[in-house]
């Protein structure tokens, strides 16, 4: 046990799920704990010396289920891996923490609302001024401000954040809310190592350019932010965005009582349907970046004229021709989460299947950008020139991976046929065993003149070449005797041996080599993370300008002409819901 509690020490405040075998265990009072949560057996062990340890355990090939209903009940888990062949290790199997999930850090899909974002955010205050930094870790959207702290409760409100960092040495309680409250050590919101650690991560010479020059709250929050996303996911993080400032100035300002009111995300009151609310009327979006743009923008209404125009002359360009709009949303239509698939694969936890919709919504970037208007104006024109299929990691992706691979890496066959030369021989050997041997007793038959000679096997002494009594003067010279019997003799070959180790390790190296293979093409798609980001955002741009225009083709809405005079002329409208 002290390896587990080693383990332990570095997530004192998480569930630990140690991997033994085909389980994750927990012991003490997180198998108390999870037990109860899950609705599990209860065992111990150690009953014989009177000291019993109480465990529970959970099987690996489903362990996702049960991490997603724990991070539901708001507890963080430790995942802590074997992270060698336990049959290879000389003493106990080396393990280590590979990651941390938390409310604020999943990325499994069943703990995730395609349209809405999943916000790990923190805060520190100074005197007057309050920093915020938040973060999606499912798509790389990451952002920091400054603001009263008086708006902060307001500000994590309107973000929705699922999880809250806050120093162990803040003064006062953290703003209530649905959030779970995540203390950190002080230190990781120092301003000058958070700044360090933004240049370090990020490669940049100076924070000027993401607007954080200046603001030292808001970059120790996004400092925090980072190193909170580091300790717990143990991965690169390449597909995070650079962190930018979020000027609140360039948005209205909506606190919660007002969206509440407004019903524009949720129905002002419990138990009532969606279909009362704002977004429910106009959110006919296609894909999960598209849902969450248009979430953001309706919670967080734009002030800049220019921004606006650019908008709706986007909504006006694909209202202006109905099929164009059609063809535009049948292409969405096979278009999955980019952002999301992304992530796993940089965090490292695409399967194949998650890798092969990333190849495959890769695939129909062209066909999109091909039906979109001609001559549109400048938003849709950026959109179109942002939709990168980015061509190396499509063809890699497609090329490299079976139409239909499995679930789990594990199951073997998520490799193409022809993609790798050895995967081929070694599964070709796996297959074709019976025919190699035939092939080689009946070489050795012509070769010795010995028409009774066979190649058989055995549990006990592997695969052996049997020549009777009557022959063995016709044995070759390079057969070394590994069996004397009654009426026989038994033989081997140092190509037999080969042979036998080959068939007898196939499956194993198969799995090992598919592994590697499979690694390389998720590391090279998660290389060129900024490219697929762009694509991802130019995709949720055409998808919101396509979904308003078609509310507005369907409701037969008028375009808005806002000015600066601050005058509102509504005649003969109607109310939206």
């Amino acid at each position: 046990m002290r390896q587990y509690h080693a383990a332990k020490q570095q997530a004192p405040g998480a569930l630990l799920l140690f991997r033994l075998g085909d389980f994750y265990e927990l012991f003490f009072d997180d198998a108390v704990t999870a037990a109860r949560e899950l609705e599990i057996t209860l065992t111990s062990r150690n009953k014989e010396k009177g000291e019993p340890v109480p465990m529970c355990g959970v099987p690996a090939h489903s362990v996702e289920g049960y991490i997603a209903r724990l991070i539901q009940k708001g507890y963080r888990v430790a995942i802590c891996d074997q992270m060698e062949d336990p049959r290879f290790a000389k003493k106990i199997v080396k393990r280590e923490i590979t990651r941390i999930v938390s409310p604020g850090t999943a990325t499994e899909p069943g703990l995730l609302k395609p349209g809405e974002n999943n916000y790990l955010a923190a805060i520190v205050q100074k005197g007057a001024r309050a920093g915020l930094g938040y973060v999606d870790l499912s798509t790389g959207e990451f952002r920091a401000t400054e603001l009263d702290p008086a708006e902060l409760a307001s500000a994590l409100e309107q973000l929705n954040a699922r999880e809250l960092l806050v120093s162990d040495a803040a003064q006062g309680e953290p703003p209530p809310g649905r959030w779970v409250v995540t203390p950190v050590e002080a230190w990781t919101f120092a301003p000058d190592h958070a700044e360090r650690s933004l240049l370090g991560h990020f490669k940049l010479l100076t924070l000027d350019g993401c607007g954080l020059a200046g603001r030292p709250l808001a970059v120790a929050a996004a400092g925090a932010v980072l190193h909170y996303l580091k300790d717990t996911q143990k991965s690169a993080l390449d597909h995070l965005d650079r962190p930018t400032f979020h000027d609140r100035a360039e948005a209205m300002a909506l606190d919660a009582v007002t969206v509440r009111n407004l019903e524009l995300v949720e129905p002002l009151f419990a138990g009532e349907s969606r279909e009362t609310t704002l977004l429910h009327v106009i959110d006919r979006t296609i894909t999960g970046m598209g849902g969450r743009l248009l979430r953001r923008r309706l919670l967080r209404p734009s002030l800049d004229l220019a921004e606006i125009g650019e908008r709706l002359d986007a909504v006006e360009d694909l209202l202006a021709g109905a099929i164009t709009r059609s063809r535009v949303r049948a292409e969405l239509e096979g278009i999955l989460d980019l952002e999301r698939l992304l992530a796993k694969a940089t965090l490292g936890t695409a399967g194949p299947r998650e890798l092969r919709a990333l190849g495959v919504s890769l695939d129909r970037i062209p066909a999109l950008r091909a039906v979109l208007p001609e001559n549109p104006r400048a938003r849709l024109q950026r959109a179109a020139a942002g939709l990168d299929e980015v061509p190396e990691v499509r063809d890699r992706i497609l090329q490299g991976l079976a139409d239909n691979p499995p679930l789990n890496l594990a199951d073997g066959g998520a490799i193409r046929e022809g993609f790798h030369p050895e995967l081929d021989r070694l599964r070709g050997l796996s297959r074709n065993s019976k025919q190699y041997i035939a092939g080689i007793e009946a070489r050795e038959r012509e070769r010795t003149g010995i028409a009774s000679l066979k190649v058989r096997f055995n549990n006990v002494f592997g695969y052996y070449i049997e020549i009777s009594k009557a022959n063995l003067h016709l044995a070759p010279a390079d057969y070394d005797r590994k069996q004397t019997l009654v009426n026989a003799e038994r033989f081997t070959t140092p190509e037999l041996k080969e042979l036998e180790s080959q068939i007898l390790d196939a499956e194993e190296k198969i799995l090992a080599l598919e592994r590697e293979i499979f690694q390389e093409i998720r590391a090279f798609a998660a290389s060129r993370a900024a490219r697929i980001r762009a694509t991802a955002a130019a995709v949720a741009e055409v998808d919101v300008a396509a979904a308003l225009a078609e509310v507005a083709a369907a409701n037969r809405y008028t375009r808005p002409r806002p000015t600066e005079a601050g005058e509102m002329r509504i005649l003969a409208g109607r109310h939206p819901v």
